[in-house]
């Protein structure tokens, strides 16, 4: 009999396993976002705790196998920026106390630290990306496959790595001048003196760097 039983609890908790699985993996409805745009696409299987924090604005995508956690801060996706599968969202970190193990408040929320994650217009994230607490992306980014952000990436920037590098930008600052031109009316552009500034910091100043980066 009670071999029965405990066969029985056993059972119980595999049930209630699949469906917490079901739940988080397969069962995200659009009314729990903190706001979905009607062309914004999820696709499953995805994990987001904290769904009522994650804002995906006009046409922005993220592919399946994506875990999102955003239980004290926001994860924000602006318009035309998709995601590849394998993206990974932590708004929070746990901050670690003398005398204390890590594990005595690492489940608490009310001693996370948290910042919003923001990803700008128009950036391209590829697969098995990590966007950790408090980044954003600027405007036109492109994320290469694997890369871990730590910090915040300048517009038009291409990055990769772990921690992330920028290795050069998609357009020169004329060229990105004129793209927006096309695509963003006037008072929604970049400065041309904010995209010289960035090109000569991040690329033209760290060139040799970059290429040394980049035999490895």
């Amino acid at each position: 009999m009670i071999n029965i039983l405990r066969k029985k609890i056993s059972f119980n908790l595999f049930l209630s396993a699949i469906n917490s699985m079901y739940r988080n993996y397969f069962h995200v409805r659009r009314s729990q976002f903190g706001y979905i745009h009607k062309t914004a696409r999820v696709r499953f299987p995805i994990l987001i705790k904290g769904i009522e924090n994650v804002f995906m604005h006009e046409n922005t995508h993220i592919l399946g196998h994506s875990v999102i956690v955003t239980t004290k801060a926001k994860f924000i996706m602006k318009k035309n920026s998709a995601s590849a599968e394998g993206l990974t969202v932590v708004t929070g970190s746990h901050p670690i106390y003398i005398g204390e193990f890590f594990l005595e408040k690492a489940g608490y929320l009310d001693v996370q630290d948290a910042k919003d994650i923001v990803v700008e217009e128009d950036v391209g994230i590829y697969s098995n990306v990590t966007l950790l607490s408090g980044v954003t992306i600027g405007r036109g980014s492109i994320i290469g496959s694997g890369t871990v952000c730590r910090k915040s990436i300048p517009p038009y920037s291409i990055i990769v790595g772990n921690p992330a590098k920028i290795i050069g930008f998609r357009f020169s600052p004329e060229e990105t001048i004129e793209h927006e031109k096309i695509l963003y009316p006037e008072n929604e552009r970049i400065s041309y003196d904010l995209l010289q500034k960035n090109y000569q910091k991040y690329y033209i100043h760290r060139h040799k760097e970059i290429r040394s980066f980049l035999s490895l």
